[in-house]
């Protein structure tokens, strides 16, 4: 048997020599140098290769191993061979390192006469991907493309699919004969396999004049054969040369080894008589590796008297469409269009090129979208949300009367408009005139009541079942208010200023600056989860179906984010008493913003309902008007208290003295003591009374020696609050301070000038100066005067997908593709990957890659890149970076880091420039691939690794310690810890 075979390859081999130097012949002579210095194949491995000695060879294109049509490779080193086999081979495989961090695999067979791949296996470090023409198997389980997993992403075309490995292997499958495989450069000299040993030398299989043994490639099963390659007499090279040299191929001429493709075309045409489909296949290829080497060929099928080629040319790392000035329909899939024709996507639907939509404000039609008048809104929702006009978001829990929002345009005296709610004797629309403001108050539904001025604002107020407030303001008030609800001038970032003219850095210590109240104590900030075990599945439940993308909110999805509404859902339901009814409020409070926004949620089966008894006298009337009752209900006939009793919060009958005290929503039993404008005051017969000493120089008013619509020491001015309107449903006797003077908060009287400032929880003394980003501030007069520098503005991104824009807008993106980070108008383009570890998926490190040219040092554990003057990024290497951007670059960005205009509300900008709510929408269209597919909804992962829930609220629990003290005042915290514990 042995030697049967030594003489099958001896035979084989001068069949081999005697084709070459027919070949040769045809050619022109050659020397006899060269002639013995030509290869002969053995074991049905046809070499075609002349090279007179091993060099680095001009096709090692792009470090690519290619195997096509009827058995032909092409190692990576450039050397050509055919191996007619359906045997399962190893292409390539990691053999040189310390360990095999990949291997690939293939198998041909015949079907229907027709030579074709059938199964491709690629062991990429963790993952196992197995191609058919069926089906992706990854890790044992069938995907559906494009997916992404642990550093692998596997997509589709229209005609190929491409498998991307982080650690630098890539493979493209034309669903058909052909596989390509690129490797990065770090792996040359570590390769083995049927694509050579990738050392760049085109000798891969000529060894000391040996061949390797075939079984080194492979793996026998009952189905694999070897078949003889054959050999042809025939001179089909000038036809082969013709195809190769015309003019569809002239930008190739010179990037591939065109005599290598010329012999492989001819050898297709010895194959059969019906040779046209395998030679299609071998220039085919040629076309394939022409585009990845950044040529362009033409149409070449009309030449070849085939059916025209589509323009389409997408193999490899280049999409290239014919004619110039076309580019490939992603949206569509449907070829290459003109750019002009480029259609646009919103809510899913494609919207042709001219085609446009109106939405709410915007009428947009790159969309191009033309801003109407729109109001801006603020409200208060759950009764500790606040959403001010400008869209910053923040929770207080105050205890006292703050200013919600006011005009601060002072007008000539005698010409002041202003307007204040009144209280409703019955339902019917009624019209007030106060001052020179016209009010109009109606109830359009049992649970709103509806306040329209002729000033600019009206107002929403929803009773049940909690009381929420909706605040509207025209764009004609635009930059002139101030309160809770910020300065309404489309910037975000300062909607923390306060009336001493700084920008405070907490929302507790803003929120405090606004108390019309001096009595009232300042409130602290509240700390820990608001959810415990028991109660977060209950909310889950319910707040869950805000997001619910199959749910009946799903319609409001793409104008209003639900992400917002979501979690202050949970965090009431967790801290309310009432728990349903504090989950109603916040499932209202999106559907009333869906209503704003012009989308109309269909009403459900009613999940929340209140029920309310008769108002008759009552003991919250001995305290106080019961505002919600009159405006409910009309005066009827029917059964109510006797005389000289009332009506409690029990439902109950009850004697004058048992009446229980109302303090604002506060029920104080009848005999109790309380705190209350820094007095101490006891009900009796449902009214609370104070001591009527105090403490010098304080003096005590009484109301009831006061003339009617007189305010006391509720309304006591102080320092903090001098600027305050004080609203007053009551008056209230207490200890005052004597006229002239203003309250410190400390219990002293003092003059308006010897009042300090206050900025993020410090004082500062009349004469003291600090400095605020790059501005110096002095304080004089209870306000600060700065100076007006325009101060730089950082984007930063920091763990698993945390972003800040230029203009502080917060969100959470976590993507596994390319994204376009930040970019100028040609002027330099900044693009991050995150860099997944172990099995988890989850980000370790991140890739940066800037557009231009930069200067580098080191700062710490920060890595300093200078851009150009005005851009420096800083990098700790790992996952968080800071792009920094001077006030000359304003309006003159895109990306995830927002456009950088001051207006954050406009921040979540898609590529296509169309403004979206949904963050996933909004960082899609950031990918740098379009093929990369589009990044999921983050789930939480407390949630699914319920085990490390406690150990990450310890770990996170120093955020909120003393050692961060210091800051607690200067920096909210809620944004910065809640995504800490991902």
């Amino acid at each position: 048997t042995e030697a049967f075979h030594r003489a099958n390859m001896a035979a084989a081999g001068s069949w081999l020599l005697l084709w070459l130097f027919f070949l040769k012949l045809q050619e022109g002579s050659f020397s006899q140098n060269e002639l013995f210095k030509c290869v002969c194949s053995v074991q049905n491995l046809l070499v075609l290769t002349l090279s007179s000695q091993p060099e680095a060879n001009s096709s090692h294109i792009g470090r690519v191993c290619t195997t096509w049509g009827h058995h032909h490779f092409k190692t990576f080193d450039g050397e050509f061979f055919q191996l007619p086999s359906s045997c399962n081979h190893i292409l390539a495989s990691q053999c040189g390192g310390s360990y095999e961090s990949f291997i690939i695999q293939m198998r041909r067979r015949v079907v229907g006469g027709a030579t074709t791949i059938s199964n491709i296996v690629m062991k990429l470090e963790g993952s196992v991907v197995e191609l058919s023409n069926n089906s992706v198997v990854v890790d044992g389980e069938t995907v559906s493309l494009p997916h992404i997993s642990f550093g692998v992403t596997v997509r589709r075309s229209s005609s190929s699919i491409f498998i991307e490995a982080k650690l630098g292997v890539t493979a493209v499958w034309n669903l058909d004969d052909s596989l390509d495989i690129e490797l990065d450069q770090k792996y040359q000299n570590q390769i083995c396999g049927l694509c050579g040993n990738f050392d760049g030398i085109a000798n891969d299989f000529t060894r000391d004049g040996e061949f390797p043994r075939r079984s080194a490639f492979a793996m026998w099963s009952s189905s694999c054969f070897l078949a003889d390659s054959g050999t042809c007499f025939r001179s089909d090279q000038p036809l082969c040369e013709q195809i190769f040299s015309s003019a569809a191929f002239s930008s190739c001429q010179n990037l591939l080894d065109v005599d290598s493709f010329v012999k492989a075309c001819a050898s297709d045409m010895c194959t059969s008589n019906t040779s046209e489909p395998l030679v299609c296949m071998t220039v085919s290829e040629f076309s394939r590796q022409c585009v990845h080497a950044d040529g362009r060929p033409l149409a070449w099928r009309n030449e070849m008297q085939q059916s025209p080629e589509t323009p389409l040319l997408r193999e490899g790392k280049a999409d290239h469409c014919a004619p110039s000035g076309t580019v490939w329909d992603d949206i569509r899939d449907s070829g290459c269009i003109p750019v002009a024709e480029c259609p646009c996507v919103h809510d899913g639907n494609v919207y042709q090129s001219g085609e446009s939509y109106t939405l709410g404000c915007r009428s947009c039609g790159h969309w191009t979208c033309s801003e109407e008048n729109c109001p801006g809104t603020c409200s208060v929702e759950g009764g500790a949300h606040i959403n001010t006009f400008d869209g910053k978001v923040f929770t207080f829990h105050g205890d006292c009367s703050y200013v919600l929002a006011k005009v601060c345009v002072v007008e000539p005296v005698g010409q002041r408009r202003y307007a204040s709610l009144l209280p409703l004797s019955n339902i019917r629309k009624k019209r007030r005139h106060i001052g020179k403001a016209q009010l109009s108050i109606f109830r359009p539904s049992s649970f709103y009541i509806f306040i329209s001025t002729d000033v600019g604002i009206s107002v929403t107020v929803q009773l049940s079942p909690l009381m929420q407030v909706f605040i509207s303001a025209d764009t004609s008030i635009r930059g002139g208010t101030s309160g809770l609800c910020g300065n309404f001038n489309n910037v975000m970032s300062d909607d923390f200023r306060v009336s001493s003219g700084l920008v405070e850095g907490s929302a507790v210590a803003f929120a405090n600056s606004w108390k019309t109240r001096a009595s009232c104590p300042d409130v602290s900030a509240r700390f820990g989860p608001p959810c415990s075990q028991d109660f977060k599945s209950y909310a889950q439940f319910w707040c869950s179906k805000l997001s619910d993308p199959e749910g009946v909110f799903v319609a409001c999805h793409s104008v209003i984010s639900p992400a917002v509404y979501k979690e202050n859902c949970m965090y009431d339901t967790c801290t309310c008493e009432k728990s349903e009814d504090c989950m109603c409020a916040a499932v209202s409070s999106y559907v009333y913003a869906c209503s704003a926004a012009g989308v109309h949620i269909k009403p459900l089966t009613p999940l929340c309902s209140l029920t309310g008894t008769s108002c008759g006298r009552t003991c919250r009337s001995l305290s106080q008007v019961d505002y919600s009752c009159r405006a409910r209900f009309a005066a009827v006939d029917g059964c109510g208290c006797a005389d000289g009793t009332y009506l409690n919060e029990a439902g109950q009958c009850v004697s004058i003295s048992s009446c229980s005290c109302y303090d604002e929503d506060t029920i104080i039993p009848a005999g109790q003591a309380v705190s209350r404008d820094g007095s101490t005051c006891v009900c009796r017969n449902g009214a609370l009374s104070s001591p009527t000493s105090c403490v010098a120089p304080m003096v005590y008013f009484d109301c009831s020696t006061a003339p009617p619509g007189a305010t006391g020491a509720e309304c006591q001015r102080s320092c903090s609050t001098a600027d305050m309107a004080c609203v007053s449903p009551s008056c209230t006797s207490g200890c005052v301070c004597p006229d002239g003077l203003l309250s410190d908060g400390a219990g002293g009287c003092v003059n308006e000038t010897s009042c300090p400032c206050v900025y993020n929880g410090q004082v500062y003394q009349p004469g003291q100066t600090l400095t605020v980003d790059c501005n110096t501030c002095s304080c004089a007069g209870r306000k600060f005067t700065c100076t007006n520098n325009e101060c730089d503005a950082v984007c930063g991104i920091y763990g698993e997908g945390h972003y800040v824009t230029f203009d502080e807008k917060r969100f959470d993106f976590s993507g596994q593709c390319e994204y376009t980070l930040a970019q100028g108008n040609g002027s330099f383009t900044i693009v991050t990957e995150n860099i997944p570890c172990g099995t988890t998926g989850t980000t370790c490190s991140k890739t940066i890659k800037i557009y231009l040219e930069v200067k580098t040092s080191k700062m710490g554990i920060y890595l300093v890149v200078t851009i150009k003057p005005g851009l420096v990024l800083m990098w700790d290497q790992k996952t968080s970076l800071f792009i920094t951007l001077s006030p000359r670059f304003q309006g003159q960005v895109c990306g995830l880091c927002g456009n950088y205009d001051g207006n954050s509300k406009n921040d979540f900008t898609t590529r296509s420039q169309e403004m979206v709510a949904d963050v996933l929408q909004f960082g899609n269209s950031w990918k740098v691939s379009s093929s990369c597919p589009n990044a999921q909804l983050l789930s939480d992962p407390c949630t699914s690794n319920r085990y490390r829930a406690a150990w990450s609220q310890k770990q996170c629990s120093i955020i909120t310690s003393s050692t961060f003290q210091i800051c607690h005042s200067k920096v909210p915290r809620s944004p910065e810890s809640l995504p800490l514990l991902r």
